[in-house]
């Protein structure tokens, strides 16, 4: 622990007065307001088919939807790519069980990739949409515009990514910050593996790293960095010791080739685990939770891993 940064921003001047102060600013949650939904990532999945989506609006209110949907799938064969969204799938294949009644029933096969389709395949497709109920959605629900249902479905979807970026939510909280002490002299690297110190600024890299990615690498004049990573602890999943052991390695790992390391985590999970707080004080140079980077810790911490 470099006690010089806890004592000149927060008077502290002892590792029990750190832990103290560390563990009554604990939050309960990691999630800010990006959370919930990535607006980009769901702009970006519905342009991808706009027009396939646009072509398919022919079809809403249709009395002869079958043989409309022919031949919109005969002459824009490209459609087929949109027609998973519309079921909230990802995948471009998917297999079904033909009938749930009939003992003998295939699995069947179908392939959205666009490509022109045979006349076999066109009856396939049509039967899809009425065993499915798209048919019925297309004559009866649907409105106006299916991109307005695809830009629904995206968003439900990325719902489902909650549990996925729960794991990068404090990568999002810290960012801000991080992006801040950007400057002339100082690139900021997210999500990048470590070997990119090596490729691109000759800097010597643990060879056990070279493969594994950062959550933020700081590169200052070209010729030192700093590894930042951040993770939020729940009280779920691996055990404290476990996770403070695996910072103190990161630390000691980053070390043996001159790059410095700061360890930023928070979570109710660490409510109780005093003791494995101070050992992570006593053994990592530089450890903040999310109100210590806020309150100016993150900036110095930076600043005096990368003095020269």
């Amino acid at each position: 622990m470099d006690k010089s940064l806890y004592s000149r921003t927060l008077g502290l001047t002892s590792i029990e007065a750190v832990v103290e102060a560390f563990h009554k600013t604990l939050i309960d949650t990691n999630r800010d307001h990006r959370f919930f939904v990535d607006w980009e990532k769901v702009k970006r999945n519905v342009d991808k088919l706009k027009a396939e989506l646009n072509l398919l609006n022919t079809l809403i209110g249709s009395r002869a939807f079958e043989s409309e949907l022919r031949s919109l799938l005969e002459r824009y064969p490209e459609v087929t790519a949109a027609i998973p969204t519309l079921l909230a799938l990802r995948a471009r294949k998917l297999k079904v069980i033909e009938d749930f009644q009939t003992p003998d029933s295939d699995v069947a096969e179908y392939d959205f990739t666009p490509r022109k389709l045979t006349a076999a395949e066109l009856n396939r497709f049509v039967g899809f949409f009425d065993k499915t109920g798209l048919t019925a959605f297309f004559q009866n629900l649907a409105a106006r515009s299916i991109q307005d249902y695809a830009t629904g479905v995206e968003v439900g979807l990325d719902t489902h990514a909650h549990k996925n970026r729960s794991g990068t939510a404090m990568e999002l909280a810290l960012q801000p910050l991080v992006e801040g002490l950007r400057s002339d002299s100082i690139e900021v690297l997210f999500q990048r593996k470590f070997k990119v110190l090596a490729d691109k600024y000759g800097i010597k890299t643990p060879r056990l790293l070279r493969d594994r990615k950062s959550d933020f690498i700081l590169v200052k004049d070209g010729t030192r960095a700093v590894n930042i990573e951040v993770n939020f602890y729940s009280g779920t999943g691996s055990k404290p010791q476990e996770i403070v052991d695996s910072y103190i390695l990161r630390q000691q790992e980053l070390r043996e080739t001159g790059i410095a390391f700061i360890w930023v985590t928070d979570g109710d999970g660490w409510r109780g685990q005093k003791n494995q707080i101070a050992k992570g004080f006593e053994k990592v140079d530089y450890l903040l939770n999310l109100h210590f980077a806020r309150k100016g810790l993150l900036a110095k911490a930076v600043n005096l891993a990368l003095r020269t």
